[in-house]
């Protein structure tokens, strides 16, 4: 929110910020210049209600920062648009593609990329291999995701996690996250590489950027195939055995990066990008351009707010554990 503030500021371009989220003892929901309570994602009344938003607030622009309503968006993405709002997301086939790995790894090789061998667990108890990685085939945020180094451990992770499951080989080496910026008329103005140091439930705790010419070409390359694409995305790859392996892709992520805080940094201005191009102005973004070297260190920062009802605070009744 504070990268879109100044960008807004650098555009002089007046508004305001308004988050939405099912409760409102959330920090963003209060950072925010106007907060609004929602339904859950997938419930019916999860589009009509933005879209009363929308149009009580006259809002322009829908940013979706987590996975779980992209597919809602993409496909209501036309009804938005007829109330004057854009939102910040493809179309719902190629938003589809970005979730399905095998279609993922199917267009990687024939782009020429380096993949990560990637099956279901009903495919892979035709033909284990270990050590495995696993992770939900509808996952977020890391939960459920890890090393599995023999039977007896995958039955205990199925048991906790069920058997809606991914299984990919298991590729030891460096990873990173790479930030893209592609406009609306397919071209890729924006690509940072940053390397991930240390992850903590799913996201980037430490991280450095990365001026790698190899990585840029071919994240570049993956992102000119992705159809309608538009905006701000990331794509996730790992490196075998240092410098010197070539990129492994194994995930798209068709929304800001939790991390892309680190490339914003870094002189790629993603919010700038994104409001320059819904105004109609020129991007002044430059594929290659930013920090390198740029090292991020995240810490927890507390917001604090006084309350009355208590006992409407979520986990109130019950902790809440993610």
């Amino acid at each position: 929110m504070d990268a879109f503030r100044r960008a807004m500021a650098k555009l002089d371009c007046a508004g305001k910020i308004i988050a939405t989220d099912v409760t409102s003892s959330s920090p963003a929901f209060q950072r925010a210049d106007v907060g609004c309570i929602m339904p859950s994602v997938g419930r019916i009344e999860y589009i009509p209600s933005l879209l009363g938003i929308v149009r009580k607030h006259r809002i322009g622009l829908v940013v979706p920062l987590t996975d779980l309503d992209l597919r809602s968006l993409a496909r209501q993405r036309d009804q938005f648009t007829g109330e004057g709002c854009t939102v910040m997301i493809g179309s719902e086939p190629v938003v589809a593609l970005c979730r399905d790995k095998a279609r993922i790894n199917s267009l990687l090789t024939q782009a020429g990329l380096s993949t990560i061998r990637t099956c279901t667990l009903r495919e892979f108890r035709t033909q284990p291999f270990y050590p495995c990685f696993v992770k939900p085939v509808r996952g977020s945020a890391g939960v459920g995701a890890g090393v599995i180094n023999n039977e007896k451990e995958l039955i205990a992770h199925v048991a906790t996690y069920g058997d809606l499951l991914l299984v990919q080989d298991y590729v030891p080496g460096q990873e990173f996250t790479v930030d893209v910026y592609r406009s609306r008329d397919g071209q890729v103005r924006c690509v940072v590489p940053r390397q991930r140091l240390v992850v903590r439930s799913g996201e980037v705790e430490k991280g450095v950027t990365v001026h790698d010419p190899e990585l840029i070409e071919a994240t570049t390359k993956l992102a000119s195939l992705l159809d309608d694409m538009w905006g701000v995305f990331c794509c996730q790859c790992r490196r075998p055995g240092g410098n010197g392996g070539a990129p492994r892709f194994f995930e798209i992520n068709p929304r800001f990066g939790g991390g892309s805080v680190l490339s914003i940094a870094a002189g790629a201005d993603l919010p700038l990008y994104l409001l320059q191009e819904v105004l109609g102005q020129p991007i002044t973004a430059t594929v290659g351009q930013f920090t390198d070297h740029l090292l991020m260190l995240r810490y927890d920062e507390a917001v604090f707010m006084q309350v009355d009802a208590i006992e409407k605070l979520s986990g109130f009744n019950q902790p809440m554990f993610r």
